[in-house]
């Protein structure tokens, strides 16, 4: 599974969030939920469409989550070709079905045509694997900074959550 941490030195953000610890709180889940949402956009728009009604990227989900003082956010998807589409694989042999759908959908190809395409394909992979998009590892650097500059933002946020 691809797992990414982020952690991060805001100034004033631990004596603030000491003192004022349920606007901190309240500082932090709305910004990293925004940032959640910048990486949400970014990815979905690398990430390859698939041939199925329902897409990779239709899968990909953002949460904000509190454990204890701690606020963090998690981004991913729950489809299990998520990773080996992340990273790409070994040579194997996939099987055929899958394949000849995709070549049907993108290629306007079908019946026993579709199939033999479909079956040379899958000897590629066999051969070779597959590789791999790197379309969260690519999104997030494309949005580092970004994530950044809404995160340093808490401080400022708790400050105007006390002064409402």
């Amino acid at each position: 599974m691809f797992e990414l941490k982020v952690k991060a030195h805001i100034e004033d953000l631990e004596r603030l969030t000491k003192e004022y610890p349920e606007a901190s709180k309240d500082a932090r889940i709305g910004r990293i939920t925004e940032a959640l949402q910048l990486l949400e956009n970014v990815i979905k728009q690398i990430t390859p469409e698939g041939a199925g009604p329902i897409h990779i990227r239709d899968t990909m989900f953002g949460k904000t989550a509190i454990q204890g003082d701690v606020v963090y956010g998690q981004f991913g998807t729950p489809a299990v070709y998520g990773e080996p589409l992340e990273y790409g694989t070994k040579p194997h042999f996939p099987p055929v079905a899958p394949i000849q759908h995709w070549v049907e959908k993108k290629l306007g190809i079908s019946g026993s045509e579709a199939r033999g395409v479909a079956f040379c394909i899958a000897r590629a992979i066999s051969k070779r694997g597959t590789p791999g998009v790197h379309m969260f590892e690519k999104g997030f650097a494309q949005s580092e900074a970004q994530i950044m500059r809404i995160l340093n933002q808490i401080p400022d946020d708790i400050i105007r959550r006390l002064s409402a």
